[in-house]
């Protein structure tokens, strides 16, 4: 399940472990094809950057953490970690308020 996606675009996403080991494939409009494989079981969450798995972890903070660094290493103007006094989600896009 995706949780958290870049809000500028780019292809860093934050998901839930919630079929471990389950193969999705979606086919978009413009004719492609997007295949998510979600890893074994081991862990409930796992960030992907550009489609490669580049952090897997049992606690959400610990995954959020990974996906902003991953986020800042892509464009330095990111929102951070979720506080939901300063910001809100869109379309699982995280925006100021």
């Amino acid at each position: 399940m995706l949780v958290r996606k870049c809000a500028k675009g780019h292809e860093v996403q934050l998901y839930k472990n919630t079929t471990p080991s389950a193969t999705r494939t979606q086919t978009y409009q413009d004719g492609t094809v997007v295949t998510l494989s979600y890893p074994s079981p081991a862990k409930d969450y796992f960030v992907i950057v550009d489609g490669d798995i580049v952090k897997r972890s049992d606690s959400f903070v610990t995954a959020e953490t990974a996906f902003v660094s991953e986020c800042s290493k892509k464009h330095p103007d990111g929102n951070g970690r979720i506080d939901f006094v300063k910001h809100k989600l869109i379309d699982r896009k995280v925006v100021n308020k």
